[in-house]
């Protein structure tokens, strides 16, 4: 199975939390796993359905206690280099509010931001804060996870 979600909540509700989504895609994937993460409030879903499907599912309820959703697209070992792979899910020209997150990985933040720009860049896209599509990349301790989905 692969990490299709990542699901954000308030800490100390992740055990609601974690069942909030559960409930929600058990019915789709008996076999999917919700991991609570050492970062409060965050959690990954694993699962064998697509990560635009199970995201599409995951928005068609209501919540009490997860915030926000984000489809896992592209995953992989984090290295500088290994998000290039964020040019497979970015249109030519196309302008997009990234949304960056880094934990665990000290001093990274401006790096990464600035590897982002320029793979955009070679798209003839660009970071645009009004934009209605969102480029999530969220680097959690040694691996990387990206989605792009209206905001």
């Amino acid at each position: 199975m692969n990490p299709v979600l990542i699901v954000t909540c308030r800490a100390g509700s992740e055990d609601w939390c974690e069942e909030e989504i559960g409930n929600v895609l058990f019915p789709h994937d008996p076999e999917l796993k919700v991991v609570k993460t050492k970062y409060p409030g965050l959690l990954i879903v694993y699962s064998k359905l697509d990560p635009l499907k199970a995201y599409t599912i995951s928005l068609s309820s209501e919540y009490g206690f997860v915030e926000k959703i984000i489809p896992v697209q592209i995953h992989d070992k984090f290295n500088i280099d290994a998000l290039d792979k964020i040019l497979n899910i970015v249109g030519y020209g196309e302008k997009l509010k990234v949304k960056l997150r880094v934990r665990g990985r000290r001093g990274l933040s401006t790096i990464i931001w600035k590897k982002i720009m320029d793979l955009l860049k070679r798209k003839n896209s660009k970071h645009d804060p009004s934009s209605n599509i969102c480029l999530y990349v969220e680097v959690i301790d040694d691996y990387f996870y990206v989605g792009r989905v209206k905001c």
